[in-house]
């Protein structure tokens, strides 16, 4: 009997610890924080702008310039260039001959003294000292100057544009044809050194055709004639003119000068837009562009 009561009570002790146990009361749990979201501050863009080149430190190469009110590009087979030193001395080549000049600059502000140059005489192209002179004369006429890219525009007091440079050298453009292509006459110096350009309410011109003739407008009067061409040599020859007359001053005399001229033309030679026709001894000479 003993045995047997002692298996119940130890059945009962069991039953009572397991319930013990379940009804324990779960542990608590600490409650966790919501996340943090830190911020990180973006950079603000910053936005790169290229600057123009100053004044001073660059050589500009001239590209045109005011020739009688309009612009005239740059002989071809010349070179004008300017360089300003942070000195207050501007000094580059006028084509032939070397030149220095003082100069004053401030904002957009522009003063060039008168240059000096050295004494070369250069033959050829054809205008090429005519051009120096008017370019050393015109630069003293600067009042200010704008740089837009690489380009730099020199204007006088009036607010005009008298010189345009760029950084980059002038390019030699493909060859305009000899035939088919409308010359017109940019400037000539005839046999006694006088040197003649047309005004823009008279131009004139001169066109070659495959056929061998010649023809154009001699500023009042049209006229026609013949050429042959044999490697760079030409010859012009057999005018026919037509008979008007136009009363603008000095219109006539231009108009005779130039038809006495071209059949003394010997040589040609074309660079880019440009035509030179020459007597062959670089004293005569015309030079004619695709410009109007």
């Amino acid at each position: 009997m003993k045995p047997l009561m002692y298996g119940h009570i130890a059945t009962a002790l069991i039953v009572m610890l397991c319930f013990s146990g379940c009804t324990a009361p779960a542990p608590t749990i600490p409650p966790t924080s919501p996340a943090t979201t830190i911020q990180t501050a973006q950079p603000t863009p910053m936005t790169t702008q290229t600057s123009p080149p100053a004044l001073t430190g660059v050589t500009w190469y001239l590209v045109a310039f005011d020739k009688g009110g309009s612009s005239q590009s740059v002989l071809p087979g010349t070179g004008i260039t300017a360089f300003f030193d942070p000195s207050g001395v501007m000094s580059g080549s006028a084509g032939c001959n070397q030149y220095t000049a003082s100069y004053s600059g401030s904002l957009n502000g522009l003063s060039i003294g008168a240059p000096a140059s050295t004494k070369m005489y250069c033959e050829s192209p054809a205008g090429i000292m005519n051009q120096e002179t008017l370019y050393l004369t015109t630069i003293q006429g600067a009042s200010a100057y704008s740089i837009s890219g690489n380009i730099l525009t020199v204007n006088d007091s009036g607010g005009k544009a008298i010189l345009t440079y760029s950084t980059v050298p002038p390019y030699e453009m493909t060859p305009a044809p000899l035939t088919g292509t409308m010359w017109y006459l940019n400037s000539f110096v005839d046999a006694k050194g006088n040197f003649w350009t047309p005004g823009k309410a008279n131009p004139i011109s001169l066109q070659f055709t495959a056929d061998g003739n010649v023809s154009g407008n001699a500023g009042c009067n049209s006229y026609s004639g013949a050429y042959t061409v044999t490697g760079n040599s030409i010859s012009i020859s057999g005018f026919a003119v037509t008979l008007m007359y136009c009363g603008e001053p000095g219109v006539m005399d231009l108009e005779s000068t130039y038809l006495a001229v071209l059949p003394m033309m010997k040589v040609y030679r074309i660079s880019g837009n440009e035509l030179t026709l020459s007597d062959g001894t670089g004293k005569v000479s015309m030079i004619f562009d695709t410009t109007k």
